[in-house]
């Protein structure tokens, strides 16, 4: 009867060292990633994107004399203002040259400039006007057009260092992440998404307006949809 007690208490005692040991294993393969600091390391922060500021401009060249733009720069300045509608911030700027021979000519191709890009959809509370000195001797002193945009930039990837067969402390490799990054930085539509959420746009009080006259009358306050709205892919069926 001892025998058999002291037998039941060598296996207990081998079954607790046997959990001990299996729990200081998987501990020690856990090992660093389980740590706050290791936590941290994602790819935002391991390889953040940067975003700056960068003027992008355009010039026109005034000949001395000249009345109006050529087809060439009205087509730039179209195309201009179609990306400044896309990714440019704050005031568009149009400087006229000051001190050059061909300053009364570029003073009436700001008139055309201005114009263009209306037409073009750019509110005129959002162009600024300047002057610069431009040296006297510049017979065709350009007119400069200018806005500010933002512009992401990633880390450069490539870095292999890290064995992927040999990895005990189970954090990511160096090089984890950072296509992904680099890819987010070359396909965002307007960089300075990346610094924080745009404001909303007002409401539309016409809109608003509308709707709720519609629903004093108890009327369908929705859009109406169009057969083109159905969603359906073909209609060979009907």
């Amino acid at each position: 009867m001892t025998n058999m007690i002291k037998q039941t208490s060598a296996r207990k005692s081998y079954g607790s060292l046997g959990a001990v040991m299996m729990a200081l294993a998987l501990t020690g393969c856990a090992g660093g990633f389980n740590g706050a600091e290791q936590a941290m390391y994602t790819a935002d922060v391991t390889h953040p994107i940067t975003v700056e500021r960068e003027t992008t401009s355009l010039n026109i060249d005034v000949a001395r004399g000249q009345i109006a733009m050529s087809p060439s720069d009205r087509a730039q300045i179209e195309a201009f203002a179609q990306r400044y509608r896309a990714k440019g911030h704050g005031m568009l700027t149009i400087a006229t040259p000051s001190g050059a021979p061909n300053s009364g000519a570029a003073a009436s191709i700001v008139s055309d400039i201005r114009t263009t890009l209306i037409e073009a959809g750019i509110p005129k509370e959002a162009i600024n006007y300047t002057p610069y000195q431009a040296p006297s001797a510049q017979v065709n002193a350009p007119v400069l057009v200018s806005y500010a945009q933002y512009v992401a930039k990633a880390q450069p990837c490539g870095d292999w260092s890290d064995s992927y067969s040999h990895m005990p402390s189970n954090t990511a490799p160096a090089n984890f992440g950072c296509a992904t990054q680099s890819n987010l930085a070359a396909m965002v539509a307007d960089p300075a998404d990346l610094l924080g959420q745009r404001p909303m746009d007002t409401a539309d009080a016409d809109r608003r307006s509308t709707v709720l006259e519609k629903y004093r009358k108890g009327e369908m306050t929705a859009t109406k949809r169009e057969d083109q709205d159905s969603g359906a892919v073909s209609k060979v069926d009907k």
